[in-house]
């Protein structure tokens, strides 16, 4: 008895070990993860960990079916797939019921069942033979191969097994994955103690064991879905994040007006003062070459980045310097969210960091959901974002003097008041960052534009912050450099 409650206890520690590890891609933007459900009700046979996935995202749907083991002495095999014990429905049949049923609730979704467990396959099993080493499904020649053939025969006994047509037998064994041979306990809990270091979390073996008990607590209380917001306070509840001081970083100084000494060295320098003009001790708006932009600066920072990500796996970056504008939206998107990096920037003395949580009260507004419509012809539409002063008017005089058609002309601005304490802390930094980068993508995916002219004024935090999130917006973000008494074009974000 008490090696059964031992094994069953083993069991569950590695799925919601499992379930914390796949879990944390709610921080991961570049997975597309919005949900993640634990001991899922509707997945029937595959609901051990489920990942629910934005509709246009290209990746599918998964549900994890696990399948711990205290020792290795078996594997898995064709026999044991299809063995049914009495009138028990076998493994293979419940993953096609289950597979079924999944896809008739998201049709516009893929679906993927993912068999995961520690046992691998019993040596020269016949279907074994079949399973691509790359992605752990099964092989086009199994589906391929003729009716004599040995796949072929063995897919129309499979197919038979499941009560299936030949057709749709292969439709459900193509959404199969079989993750045999899986990470033992200490090697995922090295991943997951990888992924929590990454995010900024404490990740220490007494920090493992406190998410394990998170995810039972879930499972106790109920709670089977977790989104974003929630996963960050049960991390903030259970005191997981890393105090700011703690967490892994680099350091970038970044200068295009004049040097000053911060709070941290730097480990790598971007001094672009060279490229401006203005005296020695302080450097203007204006380019010595306007070419240097695109030229030299914007190639210089993608080499900064390329070595921070091959040098170190650190993803937190300090950001220090005096700089303009438009050269914080700049490092803001080569260091990108997508990419996994976090920002801090220093704002006014105060250390803002870009995965904080934004503030519910800070709230934008504009001339209208899709703007002022200008000229049908073109491609290129203009966005003026006003935070510390109203930009409206000068974008205007700008526009009409510009030869380029213009399609449309959007205007943002908070509903505070517009001067340099209408964003109040890192929160409202990051709602405004967000809630920008919405409405700029919908406004020009509404105009057809592959091009964005973008006009900025307010602090470098929302600069950045923006330039952080700016992908998958349009095919060119042109940055707009005020230089008195114009604007000039700046840095082409492709």
């Amino acid at each position: 008895m008490a090696n059964a409650v031992a094994a069953r206890l083993k069991g569950d520690d590695y799925q919601h070990l499992f379930a914390w590890l796949h879990a944390l891609e709610l921080l991961m933007p570049q997975r597309c993860v919005v949900k993640v459900i634990v001991e899922d009700a509707k997945a029937l046979s595959a609901d051990d960990v489920t990942l629910l996935r934005e509709d246009g995202a290209h990746a599918p749907d998964e549900y994890h079916q696990i399948k711990n083991h205290v020792d290795h002495r078996s594997g898995y095999s064709v026999d044991i797939l299809v063995e049914q014990i009495k009138t028990e429905s076998s493994l293979l049949q419940k993953w096609f019921r289950s597979w079924e049923v999944l896809l008739a609730a998201r049709p516009c979704r893929r679906v993927e069942i993912v068999i995961v467990s520690n046992w691998g396959w019993v040596p020269g099993d016949e279907l074994a033979g079949f399973i691509d080493g790359q992605f752990n499904g099964l092989k086009d020649e199994f589906f391929t191969a003729s009716a004599n053939e040995k796949a072929g025969k063995l897919r129309a006994k499979l197919a038979s097994h499941i009560g299936s047509t030949p057709e749709r037998f292969n439709e459900f064994a193509r959404a199969l994955r079989f993750h045999f041979g899986y990470a033992c306990w200490h090697v995922m809990a090295e991943r997951a103690a990888e992924r929590m270091e990454h995010h900024g979390l404490k990740h220490d073996e007494n920090a493992l064991l406190i998410t394990v008990g998170i995810v039972r607590g879930w499972v106790k209380a109920g709670r089977q879905e977790i989104g974003k917001d929630a996963l960050k306070d049960t991390i903030a509840h259970h005191d997981l994040w890393l105090p700011k001081e703690a967490r892994p970083a680099v350091n970038i100084y970044l200068t295009t007006i004049k040097n000053q000494q911060f709070d941290v060295l730097p480990d790598y320098v971007l001094d672009w003062r060279k490229y401006f003009m203005g005296n020695p001790a302080v450097r203007g708006h204006e380019t010595l070459d306007p070419t240097d932009w695109n030229g030299k600066m914007l190639p210089e920072l993608r080499n900064i980045e390329a070595r921070v990500s091959s040098e170190t796996n650190k993803r937190l970056v300090r950001a220090r310097g005096l700089s303009r504008l438009s050269a914080w939206f700049a490092f803001g998107y080569i260091f990108c969210d997508v990419a996994r990096y976090t920002i801090e920037v220093d704002q006014q003395g105060q250390l803002w960091q870009s995965d904080a949580q934004p503030s519910a009260d800070f709230i934008l507004t504009s001339n209208g959901l899709f703007g002022e419509a200008l000229d049908s012809e073109g491609g290129t539409v203009a966005v003026g974002i006003s935070v510390s002063v109203d930009l409206e008017g000068d974008i205007r005089r700008h526009v009409q003097r510009r030869t380029e058609r213009i399609n449309a002309l959007l205007f943002v601005r908070p509903t505070r008041n517009l001067d340099r304490h209408c964003v109040r802390d890192v929160g409202d930094a990051v709602a405004l960052a967000d809630g920008a980068k919405s409405m700029i993508r919908d406004f020009a995916k509404h105009y057809g534009a592959e091009r964005v002219l973008l006009y900025y004024v307010g602090p470098l935090s929302g600069a950045c912050f923006l330039g952080h999130r700016l992908n998958a917006v349009c095919r060119e973000i042109q940055i707009m450099e005020w230089s008195d008494p114009n604007y000039v074009p700046s840095f082409s974000l492709t």
